[in-house]
C-alpha cells in the first residue's frame, strides 16, 4: 500500500525521468515504470503514458527523440500491456506514422495482434499526407513492414495489403503496392510459403488503371520471384501459370490482340520467362509441357517491344527440347509457342533462322500427325522472315518425293503454305522445277496428295512466270484428263487457282476457259470429281460476285450449282453443293441477285422436306445465309412474291425455322467443307 500512498509524487518524477537527456536515467525510469504498473495498473498508464503521448505533438528536436526513446524503453519492458493502450491513441487522425514506426520496431510479436488496425491507419494516413511529406512518411511505413519477423505477422500483413490493393481509391492501391514491395524484400519472410498468394494478388493488378500501381506490383513480383530457389521455381510452374490465367479478364482471354500492361513494361516478361525457362530445361516431362504452354500464354499477352529482350531466353530452350526425344504433346506445345513468337516478334528472330528452319524441317518427318501439322504451320510463318528462300524450298520440294506417304502429304502441305507466303522470293528455275512436280502429281493415286497438290498449284500461281503459268494451265489442267484421278486432280487444281490466285486468273483472261472445264466437271457422275468442282464453283462465285466481269460465267455456274443442290442420285453431292451456297454467303460478298437467289432457293426448299438429316440440316443453314436473315428480311420478302405455289407453300412453312437457324450463329462460322482445310491457314 505504500506505493499507492506516494504515487501522486512518484508518477510525475518518473514521467520527467523518462524524457531525461541521459540514456541511463531513461532506462532506469522505464524499469521503475514497469514495476509501478505491476502495482498501480491502469493508473500508471493514464498518468504517465497519456501525457507523454500528448507531448509528442508539441515536442521537437532532441526532446522529441528522447520521448520516442522513452516509449521504446517502456515498450520493451511491457509491450503486451502498453501496445493495446497506445495503438488506439496513435492511430487517431492525423495518424502519427513516425511514432508507430519507432514503437513497432521494438514491439516484437505483441505487434501482430494490432497489425490490422496499424496498417489500415498507416495507409489512410499516407492518403492524407501532403505531397512534400510523402517520402518521409513512406520511410516510416516501410520500417513497420520491415520490423515484422514471424510467419503469423507476415500472413496478417499480406492479407490486409491484398485486400487494400483492391480498393476503389487509387492512392490506397498505390501505397499498398509499395508496402507489398517492402514485404517482398523482408529477409525474414519465408518467400516460398507466401509466393502463390503474392503472385495472385500482384498479377491481378498488372492491369490496374494506374500505371504507378502496375509498376510497383511488377517490381514486387520480380523481387519475390527472384528469391525462389531454382528447385522451387520448377515446382511452382503450374502455380504461376494458373496465377497468370486468373489475372486475365475472362472476357479478354480469347482476344488475340489483348496484352497485359504489367507484361508490357520494359523487360516486363523477363522474370516470368526465367521461371518458365527453368521448368523447360530442368522440369519433369509434365512440368516441361506446363512451362512451355505457360510461356506461350505469357507471350500471347505481351507486346512486341517488351518481348524482344527475352527472345533469346525463350527460343533457345524450345529449340533444345525439340531436338531431343520427348512426347508429341511437348513437341506440339514447343511448335505452337515458336509459331506465336514468330507472329509477335518477326525479324527479331532472324539470328535463329537457320536453327529454326532445321528444327521445323525435322518436325515434318515426325511420326505423329499433329507434330507434323504444327511443323507445317511454323515453317509457313518462318518463311516470311527469309530473303533467300531457295534452300528452304529445295528441302521441302525434295520431301514431296519421300517414300513415306504421311511425310509426303506433310511436305505438300508445307510447300503450299510456304509458297503462298514466300514464293515471290523463289528463283525462276526452282519454280519451274516445282511446277513440273505438281503437274506430274495431278493424277497421284492418293486423294490427300491430289488435294494438297491442287492447293499447291494455286499458291504457285500467285507468283509463277506468266507464260509458264498459262502453259501449265492450258496444257495440263484444261485438257481432258485421261483417268478419273487426273480429272479429280484437275478439278482440285482449278479450285486451288480460284481460292489462292483468282485475281491473277482474271488478269490473265482465264476465267472463261476455267469455267468451261469446271461446268463439265460439275456435271460428272463421279461424286468425288463433282464435289471438287462444286467447291471450285463456290470459290468462283465468291470471286465474281460484286464485279461486273464474266456475268455469263457467274450465271452458268450458279445454275449448275443449283442443279447439284437438288441432285437426284447422290445425297453427298446434294449436301456438299448446299454447303457451298452457305460458304459463298458467309464470305463477306454482296448478296446474289434476286434471280440467282430464286434459282438456288427452289432445290434448297425441296431439300428441307427430305428425310436424310445431313441434307435437311445443310439446306436449313444454306437458306438462312442465302437470304441473309441475320441482318434483313428484304430478300425473303422479295423472293416470296416470285415463287411458284408449291415452293411458296414450303417457304412460308419453313421461314420461322430459317429465322431461328440464322439467330443460332452456327450459320456464321467458317465452313467445315473447305476441302483445303487441312492445309496451313494462309
Amino acid at each position: 500500500g505504500q506505493v499507492e500512498v506516494y504515487s501522486d509524487s512518484l508518477l510525475p518524477a518518473i514521467r520527467s525521468a523518462l524524457t531525461d537527456s541521459d540514456p541511463d536515467v531513461r532506462t532506469a525510469a522505464a524499469g521503475t515504470f514497469a514495476a509501478l504498473h505491476n502495482v498501480l495498473g491502469t493508473k500508471a498508464l493514464d498518468e504517465i503514458l497519456s501525457p507523454l503521448l500528448a507531448a509528442m505533438e508539441t515536442l521537437e528536436g532532441e526532446e522529441h527523440d528522447y520521448l520516442i526513446g522513452a516509449l521504446q524503453e517502456i515498450m520493451q519492458a511491457k509491450s503486451k500491456v502498453v501496445l493495446p493502450y497506445m495503438v488506439p491513441k496513435l492511430v487517431q487522425k492525423p495518424v502519427n506514422i513516425g511514432a508507430l514506426a519507432s514503437l513497432s520496431s521494438v514491439a516484437g510479436t505483441a505487434l501482430y495482434e494490432h497489425l490490422d488496425t496499424i496498417i489500415t491507419a498507416i495507409l489512410e494516413g499516407l492518403c492524407e499526407v501532403e505531397e512534400g511529406e510523402v517520402e518521409k512518411e513512406l520511410e516510416h511505413a516501410n520500417l513497420i513492414i520491415s520490423s515484422i519477423k514471424e510467419l503469423d505477422g507476415h500472413e496478417n500483413t499480406l492479407e490486409i495489403l491484398e485486400e487494400m490493393l483492391k480498393s476503389e481509391e487509387v492512392k490506397m492501391r498505390l501505397y499498398s503496392s509499395i508496402l507489398i514491395g517492402t514485404l517482398c524484400k523482408n529477409t525474414h519472410l519465408e518467400i516460398e510459403e507466401h509466393i502463390t498468394v503474392l503472385w495472385k494478388c500482384l498479377l491481378s493488378q498488372f492491369s490496374d488503371p494506374d500505371k504507378e500501381v502496375v509498376k510497383n506490383c511488377w517490381t514486387a513480383f520480380n523481387t519475390a520471384t527472384k528469391r525462389l530457389s531454382s528447385g522451387d521455381q520448377v515446382r511452382l510452374v503450374p502455380d504461376l501459370k494458373m496465377s497468370i490465367y486468373l489475372a486475365i479478364d475472362p472476357k479478354k482471354r480469347r482476344d488475340p490482340t489483348y496484352t497485359l500492361p504489367g507484361f508490357c513494361l520494359p523487360k516486363g516478361l523477363a522474370t516470368v520467362v526465367a521461371l518458365y525457362r527453368e521448368g523447360i530445361l530442368n522440369g519433369s516431362p509434365e512440368l516441361k509441357e506446363q512451362a512451355i504452354i505457360g510461356m506461350k500464354e505469357a507471350i500471347q499477352y505481351t507486346d512486341q517491344p517488351a518481348l524482344k529482350p527475352s527472345v533469346v531466353q525463350i527460343t533457345g530452350p524450345l529449340i533444345r527440347v525439340l531436338g531431343e526425344r520427348y512426347t508429341p504433346n511437348i513437341k506440339t506445345a514447343c511448335l505452337d509457342t515458336l509459331s506465336l513468337l514468330i507472329d509477335k516478334v518477326k525479324v527479331a528472330l532472324k539470328p535463329f533462322l537457320s536453327q529454326l528452319q532445321t528444327t521445323f524441317m525435322k518436325s515434318l518427318n515426325d511420326g505423329t500427325r499433329e507434330v507434323r501439322e504444327k511443323g507445317v504451320t511454323a515453317l509457313t510463318k518462318l518463311v516470311s522472315l527469309h530473303n533467300r528462300v531457295d534452300n528452304l524450298f529445295t528441302d521441302v520440294h525434295s520431301g514431296t518425293k519421300n517414300e513415306n506417304l504421311s511425310t509426303r502429304e506433310t511436305m505438300f502441305a508445307a510447300l503450299q503454305g510456304t509458297m503462298f507466303i514466300g514464293g515471290t522470293n523463289m528463283s525462276a528455275n526452282l519454280a519451274l522445277s516445282i511446277s513440273v512436280t505438281l503437274s506430274n502429281h495431278l493424277g497421284a493415286p492418293e486423294d490427300s496428295i491430289r488435294t494438297a497438290n491442287g492447293a499447291c498449284i494455286g499458291s504457285l500461281a500467285t507468283f509463277f512466270d506468266e507464260q509458264e503459268l498459262d502453259k501449265l494451265i492450258r496444257e495440263k489442267i484444261l485438257i481432258p484428263g485421261q483417268s478419273k484421278e487426273i480429272r479429280h486432280g484437275q478439278a482440285l487444281a482449278i479450285a486451288g487457282l480460284l481460292q489462292y490466285a483468282s485475281t491473277r486468273m482474271s488478269k490473265m483472261d482465264l476465267i472463261e476457259d476455267l469455267t468451261t472445264t469446271l461446268l463439265k466437271f460439275m456435271d460428272s457422275d463421279n461424286v468425288q470429281l463433282c464435289n471438287a468442282a462444286n467447291y471450285a464453283a463456290g470459290r468462283l462465285i465468291i470471286h465474281l460476285q460484286g464485279s461486273d466481269e464474266n456475268a455469263e460465267c457467274l450465271s452458268k455456274v450458279v445454275n449448275l450449282l443449283a442443279k447439284n443442290c437438288g441432285h437426284s442420285s447422290s445425297n453427298d453431292v446434294r449436301s456438299f453443293a448446299t454447303n457451298m451456297v452457305h460458304m459463298v454467303n458467309i464470305a463477306g460478298v454482296e448478296p446474289l441477285s434476286d434471280n440467282m437467289v430464286k434459282c438456288l432457293m427452289v432445290p434448297l426448299l425441296d431439300s428441307t422436306t427430305k428425310k436424310i438429316p445431313i441434307v435437311r440440316s445443310s439446306s436449313e443453314v444454306a437458306i438462312a445465309t442465302l437470304l441473309r436473315l441475320k441482318s434483313t428480311e428484304d430478300i425473303a420478302n422479295r423472293l416470296s412474291a416470285t415463287l411458284d405455289p408449291k415452293s411458296l407453300e414450303i417457304f412460308n412453312r419453313f421461314l420461322p425455322t430459317a429465322k431461328r437457324v440464322a439467330a443460332e450463329n452456327k450459320t456464321y462460322t467458317s465452313h467445315e467443307n473447305n476441302i483445303f482445310s487441312f492445309l496451313p491457314p494462309v
